[in-house]
């Protein structure tokens, strides 16, 4: 697990490294599921500054975006104020591996540049 960085102070630079790309990929992934894509529930687990769920936001119906650090929620938050209010996208702090949603309750899970912060805890098959 990437325990050297500092997210809080990584935010205010983030974007410029960051960009999000391969959204054609994703919403291609996403049009194959079993509801239109304009119906889908998605999550953005370790959205950062909410790079991604920007991007793909207006395909969707709605995006529950996670992360544990409050200095990136709270960029990716100002960038989509108004969807927030009109209620298609809801921000979270939380860890990936404990979603605050039940599993049902969305389409498909979306992880970028996130995985090597995982624990590296063999019990539960990471390597």
């Amino acid at each position: 697990m990437s325990s050297y960085e500092d997210y809080t102070a990584t935010s205010a630079h983030y974007d410029a490294t960051r960009v999000p790309i391969g959204t054609e990929i994703i919403l291609g992934c996403l049009a194959r599921g079993p509801r239109p894509l304009s119906e889908q529930v998605l999550v953005d687990a370790g959205c950062g500054t909410g790079n991604y769920s920007r991007a793909l936001l207006d395909h969707v119906a709605h995006i529950a975006a996670v992360d544990m650090n409050d200095a990136m929620l709270g960029l990716a938050r100002a960038k989509m104020e108004e969807a927030e209010a009109a209620g298609r996208i809801g921000f979270h702090r939380a860890a990936i591996d404990c979603l605050p949603m039940d599993s049902i309750s969305a389409d498909a899970v979306m992880i970028n540049q996130v995985l090597h912060h995982l624990p590296d805890d063999a019990s539960k098959g990471y390597p």
